[in-house]
């Protein structure tokens, strides 16, 4: 960063033998010079992280030695220009955190050679273009923070290179296309807050090399799948304010990497399986706002590194583990909410060890109890 201020003088397509332009990280404003369109032999343009505003100049589609194009943290609106798609040596594409609109355009599926494409924080509309699907040697697709609609293409999983995929926080609908299954290199997959629902396919179960499977905040139902439990590498299983239903596999105590593990705001029911305090490097566990029942299992105390223990407004029965008291002794524990159950029994030391964030005194049907700290807590986002 220069601190480097003004406009991109048009006289700047007088540079033909320019090959690299590198401008990120300043105050420069104004707009892009269709002029740009003359550096015939340029290679990079980085003019990411600065003030521009206007459109992207459609000039920029016949530079076809391009192989690296950030535009991102800028003030850039108007549509992206059909022409980029004649860019067929670009391998990066980064558009991200602009005021952009309009439809991704189908030609950016004709960019062969792009391995990672950033539309995120825009104002796109429109579908997810199948033609997407042609662009085998993706590592990264990031559509998230935009106004896509319609379903998620089954071409998507012809993406069979791609490591991650984010495409949260939209207004996409339908059903989670079983072919994502085929993405066998797939490591994060983001598709939280959005409007999709059926079930989720059991091909996902196949993507070994996951470490995130957020499907938070949509309409999603049926049991969940006990085929995650093949998920080792998992860390973080967000599924919480769906519409999930029946029991909570006893598998996914087979997740020994697991660090969050978010099932909260579902209509899941029967028992918490004890299989869960197997998972010794949990720190997050949300199951509140469920149906579940019977007694909190005594292996969750031995989680010594959980530091968010969220059990309320469900059906659980039975006392309070006092194995709970012992999360506070190695560890931090912010949150404990087991309140709205109908427990019974004391609290015992668990009050006195368990240290909460916030303490809210309020109505509980423990017996001889007239108040329980409480947090209330939400499935975090990442």
């Amino acid at each position: 960063m220069n601190n480097l201020s003004g406009t991109i003088p048009p006289e700047i397509g007088n540079l033909t033998n320019l090959v690299y332009l590198d401008l990120n990280s300043n105050q420069i404003s104004g707009t892009i010079p269709s002029q740009i369109g003359s550096l015939v032999k340029l290679q990079i343009l980085r003019i990411f992280q600065n003030h521009l505003n206007g459109p992207i100049p459609g000039e920029i589609g016949p530079l076809r030695s391009l192989t690296k194009l950030s535009l991102g943290a800028n003030s850039l609106n108007g549509s992206i220009p059909p022409s980029l798609g004649n860019l067929n040596n670009l391998f990066y594409l980064f558009l991200y955190e602009n005021q952009l609109s309009g439809s991704v355009p189908k030609e950016i599926g004709y960019l062969r050679s792009l391995t990672e494409l950033d539309l995120s924080i825009n104002f796109l509309n429109g579908s997810i273009p199948p033609s997407l699907g042609n662009l085998n040697n993706f590592s990264l697709l990031s559509l998230y923070e935009n106004h896509l609609s319609g379903s998620i293409p089954p071409e998507i999983g012809d993406l069979t290179n791609a490591k991650v995929f984010y495409a949260f926080s939209n207004e996409l609908f339908g059903p989670i296309p079983a072919e994502i299954g085929k993405m066998k290199l797939l490591q994060n997959l983001s598709l939280n807050t959005n409007n999709l629902f059926g079930l989720i396919p059991k091909t996902i179960c196949n993507l070994t090399e996951f470490k995130l499977l957020d499907l938070y905040a949509n309409q999603l139902s049926s049991p969940i799948p006990s085929e995650l439990g093949k998920l080792k590498k998992l860390n973080d299983l967000l599924l919480s304010y769906n519409q999930l239903s029946g029991p909570i596999p006893s598998e996914l105590g087979k997740l020994q990497k697991l660090d969050d593990l978010g099932l909260s705001n579902n209509q899941l029911s029967g028992p918490i399986p004890s299989e869960l305090g197997n998972l010794k490097n949990l720190n997050y566990l949300e199951l509140d706002s469920n149906q579940l029942s019977g007694r909190i299992p005594t292996k969750i105390g031995y989680l010594r590194s959980l530091t968010e223990l969220v059990l309320s407004t469900n059906s659980l029965s039975g006392s309070i583990p006092a194995s709970l008291g012992d999360l506070n002794v190695t560890t931090r524990t912010e949150a404990l909410a087991v309140t709205d159950n109908p427990f019974h029994g004391g609290l015992g030391a668990l009050l006195y060890l368990i240290r909460l964030t916030y303490e809210v005194v309020e109505e509980n049907r423990l017996k001889a109890l007239k108040g329980l700290t409480r947090m209330m807590s939400m499935g975090r986002l990442e």
